[in-house]
């Protein structure tokens, strides 16, 4: 039963040929085995699970389209009863009084809950650690990270602990942990909003405001991202496209701000450049003036700055800054003087931002316009070295800092509120997951999820670590 779809498993629950007590119990089993060294699991609801899967194969005439489906929750996502701590210790005795409307969707639809994963502390980080729960690990080296902030949750799909996670992205956590951990990943076009259960912001501080950030799925199969965004997003009436990749311009880049993709990225582009022309695509280059990328990055750090800071009071916000100033002024991105005035919640900085925000859109748009997708890098390398104190990170002999290594091709979608798809391109020649990221016009999923199940056809998979 090793590494099968969350589609395949609910077509076989369907068809009586597996039940969701067998598959339950196979993923706790393989959760007990192997989480103690990933830490990708923080909460396991063992016997929570057991019943629900017992309900789900009490009730086979009741079949919803995960109906049976173990699958995990970022921490960070309400579920009554349950722990939502974002790693952080003034939250280290919460407990959710409500569930989030979309874990609920899921619930509706028929899935397992076996728990929920790992995350940074406050979401606020490319790697997945803090002061509550033990650091995670990535399956394929586990002195290694799987990405943040859904990095529990991507390390517990790589390891085959669950079929299918429900993750967030805010600055590329969805994207990054896909690509660290060779899994698709599906950032939807800017989506979250404050009554959708996801912390922060705790539901009792009542703040209305959200931007930027998204909820979204993570899985091994494109097919398995197409399932839970229906189940979770009824409303968008996705619609996938029926063209074959030859019918479609492809527009490319690999190169932001100055900053280059590593040569293993750059395989990783090439592979799925020569994919998709093999294929009939056409392919175009595209240039993002360094001028717009800048003002791009220093939006989105003023943005992000404002969004988190809502939550915190003014102590806490000046904490978070020096834990991060350190890294923001090696940094080739001068994002320093944005992130503060974001941490300010001055209301006329952030009004002024959303303004530029649009101009920036507006004119990331203009650059994209003769293509239908456009492929880029995710991070510039594959998954690094634990790193805690968020030090330069080597890559191709070279000391690279450690916000121009994670964020600026991510956050470059978080600001521009496109929607994107992370693919696997393969491992690197040290055995490291590479991801590509595919991002395309606003609203535009099911074309997103169409490309993803062109690609697999054609060999873009999942491959699974060696797990001892």
């Amino acid at each position: 039963m090793k590494h099968l779809s969350a589609t395949t498993i609910a077509h076989a629950i369907q068809a009586g040929e597996l039940t969701s007590t067998a598959i339950t119990e196979h993923y706790l089993a393989r959760i007990e085995q192997h989480n103690p060294k990933l830490n990708a699991f923080v909460d396991i609801y063992r016997h929570q699970a057991l019943s629900q899967a017992k309900q789900r194969d009490d009730n086979a005439n009741c079949l919803g389209p995960l109906h049976g489906v173990p699958i995990s929750i970022k921490e960070c996502f309400l579920y009554q009863g349950t722990a939502t701590t974002l790693n952080y210790p003034p939250l280290k005795n919460y407990q959710g009084s409500q569930t989030s409307p979309l874990v609920q969707r899921l619930l509706d639809a028929g899935a397992v809950i076996l728990g929920k994963t790992n995350v940074p502390q406050l979401l606020a980080d490319s790697q997945t650690f803090g002061p509550l729960y033990p650091t995670a690990n990535n399956p394929f080296d586990i002195t290694r990270t799987p990405g943040g902030s859904t990095g529990g949750g991507a390390a517990a799909l790589a390891a085959d602990l669950c079929a299918l996670e429900l993750g967030s992205d805010i600055g590329g956590s969805i994207r990054n942990p896909s690509a660290y951990c060779g899994l698709f990943g599906l950032k939807p076009t800017e989506n979250g909003h404050s009554h959708d259960g996801h912390v922060p912001p705790l539901p009792e501080h009542k703040l209305g405001f959200s931007v930027m950030n998204c909820t979204g799925p993570l899985a091994r199969a494109p097919e398995d991202l197409e399932l839970a965004f229906r189940v979770l997003y009824p409303q968008q009436q996705l619609q996938l496209e029926s063209k074959p990749l030859s019918g479609y311009t492809f527009g490319y880049f690999d190169t932001l701000h100055g900053l280059t993709a590593g040569q293993s990225v750059q395989l990783g582009l090439d592979q799925l450049k020569q994919l998709i022309t093999a294929q009939g695509a056409t392919l175009k280059p595209v240039t993002i003036d360094n001028q717009l990328a800048a003002q791009a990055m220093e939006l989105w750090a003023e943005l992000f700055g404002f969004s988190i800071a809502q939550n915190l009071p003014w102590l806490i916000r000046k904490i978070f800054y020096m834990k991060f100033r350190p890294a923001l002024r090696d940094s080739s991105l001068t994002l320093i003087p944005a992130l503060k005035r974001g941490l300010s919640l001055d209301f006329k900085h952030l009004s002024r931002a959303l303004y530029r925000r649009r101009e920036v859109i507006a004119e990331l748009n203009r650059s994209f316009a003769a293509c239908d997708a456009v492929l880029s890098p995710t991070a510039l390398g594959p998954a690094f070295q634990h790193n805690h104190q968020h030090q330069r990170i080597a890559l191709d002999g070279e000391q690279i800092p450690y916000m121009d290594y994670c964020f600026p091709f991510v956050a470059l979608f978080n600001l521009s509120g496109q929607p994107v798809l992370t693919v696997p391109t393969g491992c690197d020649a040290t055995g490291l997951p590479i991801g590509i990221s595919i991002s395309a016009p606003h609203h535009h999923e099911g074309r997103l999820l169409h490309i993803g199940r062109l690609l697999a056809q054609n060999g873009i998979t999942f491959s699974s670590p060696e797990l001892s």
